[in-house]
């Protein structure tokens, strides 16, 4: 009896064989994630609306009846392009008459030249008093004067008379048309509005207590509804009163849009960069555990062995909700989200 007590009892097995026997948790290949170097931007978002950096009304100069329409709304323009025809009928009309009294005032100014030079010889033969003559010189001189007020009328009539072609003054794109052929328009009447597209600039509001993380110069990249991929932008300036009422500021960035691919009028979401860290592992904040509290960690896999692995957070994006973390070595693997049921120590097999 005494070596039947002696004998070992079978409940005696030790608590980390039990847990080497024990199955392992096999992972899906969405459970872990490998450590590796990617940028990882903190940045202050943003809503805005596009306008063209530069746009003009195009007006009329003369008071006319619209002859012919060229170009409609949408329709892209070069510098100089014609895009309307004002009636000249009168105009050209006036313009023969101011050349015709032009010519019989110079014809008349030339007969006031011979005369005075006839005239001037005899004074200074003696012939004539200084009276006589100063009245010649005096008619000369007012022929004079018509011939130059007559050269300035025609000017203007030539001006007139061309400014019934309607061109437009920069490249851009017609956004706006407001005549029709056959109304009558007067001078400085508004007729087309044109607005470079090619640069655009996106203006957004700041709140108070943000706005002095801006620097102009800073990037940001912004979407706007229906296109996939993101635009980049350049922050310009930032105004310096707030705005009456919100307290916000308005800060100004730059849109290369030569590809034509953004519109004036567009609402865009986007992103100010403030600072931008390369140099560390970027890792979705789910991977993260007490990642808003003093001691952050990581569940890292040693072997098939999960490990509690501390490390710094050197940075967040929370819109795209992502960290900037050190302490964890590259190529190393771990989990990407908290899994229910497992813990450090645990063992769990990779997804294949």
């Amino acid at each position: 009896m005494l070596a039947a007590c002696g004998q070992p009892s079978g409940g005696g097995h030790d608590a980390s064989a039990a847990a080497a026997a024990a199955p392992l948790r096999q992972l899906a290949r969405g459970d872990v994630l490998q450590a590796r170097l990617a940028p990882v931007a903190a940045s202050l978002p943003f809503t805005a609306t596009l306008n063209a950096l530069t746009s003009i009304e195009v007006a009329a100069e003369i008071d006319a009846s619209v002859r012919e329409v060229l170009v409609r709304e949408g329709e892209t323009v070069r510098r100089g392009q014609l895009l309307a025809r004002l009636d000249g009928e009168t105009l050209q009309q006036a313009l023969v008459e101011q050349q015709a009294q032009l010519a019989n005032d110079e014809a008349r100014l030339r007969l006031a030249r011979l005369k005075l030079d006839k005239q001037r010889e005899l004074y200074q033969q003696g012939f004539i008093s200084k009276l006589a003559f100063d009245e010649v010189d005096s008619e000369y001189r007012i022929r004079e004067g018509d011939v130059n007020a007559r050269r300035s009328q025609l000017a203007r009539a030539r001006k007139s008379l061309a400014d019934t072609a309607v061109h437009s003054p920069m490249d851009g794109v017609v956004y706006a048309r407001r005549i029709q052929p056959g109304e009558q328009v007067s001078r400085n009447q508004k007729l087309f509005a044109i607005a470079d597209l090619s640069q655009l600039e996106a203006t957004a509001s700041i709140p108070a207590r943000q706005v002095a993380q801006l620097q102009p110069g800073q990037r940001a990249h912004f979407r706007v509804e229906g296109a996939t991929e993101p635009f980049a932008a350049q922050l310009l300036r930032i105004n310096p009163v707030a705005n009456a009422g919100s307290r916000t500021f308005n800060a100004y960035l730059r849109v290369d849009n030569r590809a034509g691919r953004l519109q004036a009028g567009q609402f865009v979401t986007g992103e100010v960069i403030l600072r931008e860290i390369s140099d560390a592992v970027r890792l979705p904040q789910a991977a993260v555990r007490d990642a808003d509290g003093s001691k952050p960690w990581v569940m890292l896999l040693d072997g098939n062995t999960l490990r509690r692995q501390p490390v710094s957070i050197v940075l967040r994006n929370d819109s795209e909700r992502v960290l900037a973390v050190r302490g964890v070595e590259l190529g190393r693997t771990l989990l990407a989200a908290p899994l229910l049921g497992l813990k450090p120590g645990d063992r769990v097999a990779l997804p294949r």
